[in-house]
């Protein structure tokens, strides 16, 4: 009786240490949201002040319209990153955390690049979102194909797609 008792309290202890430790996973989480969900909001504001002076500029018609294209376009992939930061659906979300269980050694960056890669974002995309550069991009999916235990000659890509379609 007494021993069921040790283990019991030993139990509770173990799931208490869980618990704190998702807590402050969860805490670290949010932080890291908000702080990419500011960024973005901060460079849409900055191409949005980008567009407006470019609309004020005197210059050729078609150099205009070459311009604000650029700028809308990259203010439609902000929002599309600050969606993606913030608003999984559903379907990724059970994608994601499958992934996370099958490859617990994946961090938070690489779950996210995992889930962009699966989304059929490209390389430089994703560097993008991410905030860093495209040879950087490079060596995280290189590092990341060794995590996922993939062969010389099997695709990323590839695998998150059919890893996503066993669900």
């Amino acid at each position: 009786m007494k021993t069921e008792a040790i283990q019991n309290q030993k139990s509770t202890l173990d799931f208490e240490k869980e618990i704190a430790a998702l807590k402050t996973r969860v805490a670290t989480q949010d932080m890291e949201l908000t702080r990419v969900s500011t960024a973005i909001a901060e460079k849409t504001n900055a191409l949005r002040n980008l567009l407006d002076q470019i609309h004020a500029l005197e210059i050729d018609a078609g150099v205009k319209r070459l311009m604000t294209d650029s700028c809308l376009s990259l203010i439609e992939t902000e929002t599309i990153e600050k969606r993606l930061n913030i608003e999984l659906t559903e379907t990724d979300s059970i994608f994601l955390s499958r992934l996370q269980k099958k490859h617990p050694n994946l961090n938070q960056r690489e779950l996210r690049i995992s889930l962009l890669v699966k989304l059929n974002y490209d390389t430089i995309e994703i560097a993008r979102s991410v905030g860093i550069s495209t040879r950087g991009m490079e060596s995280i999916r290189y590092r990341m194909h060794k995590k996922l235990g993939l062969g010389k000659h099997q695709s990323i890509k590839t695998y998150l797609s059919e890893l996503s379609m066993s669900f």
